[in-house]
């Protein structure tokens, strides 16, 4: 009689993950933050189970104590990531908090407004110089804003519709 296997699989590393930490990092920093803040914050992505204690991170990461407390400081405060305690573990276990993630990225999505006043300023200032190329070039820049303002509404209001019918 052949028996079914109902073990789950066995887990598969991301390969090359200090390559993809790496990768991942440099396009972190570029969502201001520091190198090693982008770094932590691509491991904790990348990392399987998808939450690592303080010494795992270091140790992966070869920085120092210092360094690395620093780096999750200022990932949890401004909420992309938080940490966990477990059951009979004194450890705390930091991961990435993907709900106020979302919000972090919906709430710079919302400055749209403000950068297209912004640069309506620049371009009323800019109206008599003599780069009428360049002027038409914002002009473009700040259309496409002004589109994506009027957009976002909808988009999100299809987001959240669509969350709220996954019940």
């Amino acid at each position: 009689m052949h028996h079914q296997n109902t073990d789950p699989p066995a887990r598969q590393p991301i390969p090359d993950i200090k390559q993809r930490v790496e990768e991942l990092g440099v396009f972190f920093e570029q969502t201001k933050l520091t190198p090693m803040e982008a770094r932590v914050f691509a491991l904790l992505l990348l990392s399987d189970p998808p939450e690592m204690d303080f010494y795992a991170i270091q140790d992966f990461l070869q920085a120092s104590k210092s360094t690395i407390s620093n780096a999750l400081k200022r990932l949890m405060a401004e909420g992309r990531v938080e940490y966990i305690t477990k059951p009979g573990d004194r450890k705390r276990y930091f991961r990435v908090s993907i709900i106020k993630w979302l919000e972090h990225i919906q709430q710079a999505l919302a400055s749209v407004g403000p950068f297209v006043s912004t640069l309506d300023k620049v371009i009323t200032l800019r109206k008599d110089t003599s780069s009428p190329e360049f002027n038409r070039d914002l002009h473009r820049i700040k259309d496409y804003f002004l589109f994506l303002k009027e957009e976002l509404p909808r988009v999100q209001a299809k987001w959240n519709e669509r969350e709220g019918s996954d019940d």
